[in-house]
């Protein structure tokens, strides 16, 4: 990884070299064209990502340049920035890549150049940052276009403003996808696809977005209550913790919230105090305490709720323990076929002493039954 110091400091991934000479080579068929397609996509990025970076650096944000296999990104405390400074920092990227572009093509233009090499370098320069600058200010997320419409929409219409946002680029997304696929164009079908399926998940998950969970204020006591628990102070970090829950009511940061507040009593032995807390937010908990919620429904016996949650768990977490749990609930729930289908998912993740755990009471009722018995044996 190279890393280059200074007042923007840029780290270069390995896998950029790699992913820019694979673009270079499909698109010259040679070493030499290779080459020249590296230097002209290291520009390119590197221009753009200077856009961001020095507006980040005029409102005192201390940016760092990462390029990274996708291209590049822009790496800044985004906390405090109000709506406009968010604008003016997006859209400076791709300007920087416009002005590349404008000036590019007034060399080729003015005559200054008198060799096809040096003509044909220029001439791809401005092509390429004029066609990126395009496609980057499309309204789809994560483009800085996508970026500008959702800072816009947030500015005037809060949490709505950015569902907005989303559900515009999903669709957009979706269907120049489509678009490039008809024309052949795979790469750019794929990566639009892929957006739109990013975009979508990020929709489902904004469902339980509340105002509070915009609030740079609230992220800042979170990260307080985090720092106090890193140091031992988990007393503080309690307070931090009621006061985020009292204040923000809803939504994820609540949540998270109700979260470190659940580890906390579950550390102190208060179990069910714990699964109280988790089961008032279950549909509000990031992916790690949908699991532990998950261990403490099982532990709490509530096996309907460990259903509910089981395939959701084992996603996030694909564990024995897991499985194990799920298998053990559904057997209680009379579902032998099911209850054996995650015995032999356990199995297959980690090692797992079958009769030792067959001769638990979760199974009393099911591993007599053939269902079972032939999930077990012949799965």
């Amino acid at each position: 990884m190279l890393r280059i110091p200074g007042k923007i400091p840029v780290v270069i991934h390995p896998l950029f070299w790699l992913t820019a000479a694979l673009i270079g080579w499909l698109n010259s068929g040679n070493l030499g064209g290779t080459i020249l397609w590296v230097g002209i996509i290291l520009i390119s990025v590197m221009v753009h990502e200077l856009g961001h970076a020095s507006m980040a650096l005029l409102f005192k944000k201390h940016p760092t340049i990462e390029l990274v296999p996708m291209g590049g990104v822009t790496i800044y405390d985004s906390s405090n920035l109000k709506f406009y400074q968010q604008f003016l920092i997006t859209f400076f990227g791709p300007l920087f890549g416009f002005i590349l572009f404008l000036l590019c093509y007034f060399v080729v233009y003015a005559g200054f150049l008198t060799t096809p090499r040096s003509i044909y370098l220029f001439r791809l320069l401005y092509q390429v940052n004029f066609f990126w600058t395009i496609i980057n200010l499309l309204p789809v997320l994560p483009l800085d276009g996508g970026q500008l419409l959702r800072i816009v929409l947030e500015a005037l219409f809060g949490v709505r403003g950015f569902r907005i946002a989303i559900i515009t680029g999903i669709i957009i997304s979706f269907v120049i996808s489509l678009l490039f696929f008809a024309l052949q164009m795979f790469f750019l079908g794929v990566l639009f696809f892929l957006f739109t399926f990013q975009s979508f998940d990020v929709w489902k998950k904004s469902r339980y977005i509340a105002p509070s969970d915009r609030s740079s204020e609230f992220s800042d006591m979170i990260r307080d209550g985090e720092i106090a628990l890193q140091e031992g102070r988990k007393e503080d970090a309690r307070k931090i913790f009621e006061k985020v829950r009292s204040k923000s009511k809803n939504g994820i940061i609540f949540g998270l919230a109700t979260n470190y507040l659940a580890m906390m009593d579950y550390e102190m032995g208060e179990k069910h105090e714990a699964y109280e807390l988790l089961l008032s937010v279950k549909d509000q908990l990031p992916d790690e305490s949908k699991v532990f919620l998950h261990k403490l429904a099982f532990e709490e016996e509530n096996f309907l709720l460990v259903v509910e949650l089981s395939g959701s768990a084992f996603q996030i977490a694909p564990v024995v323990e897991v499985a194990l749990f799920n298998a053990r609930a559904f057997a209680v729930l009379n579902q032998p076929q099911a209850s054996g289908g995650w015995l032999q998912r356990a199995m297959q993740v980690g090692s797992v002493d079958l009769d030792k755990v067959l001769s638990e009471k979760y199974f009393n009722g099911v591993k007599e039954d053939p269902q079972f018995i032939n999930f077990i044996h012949n799965k």
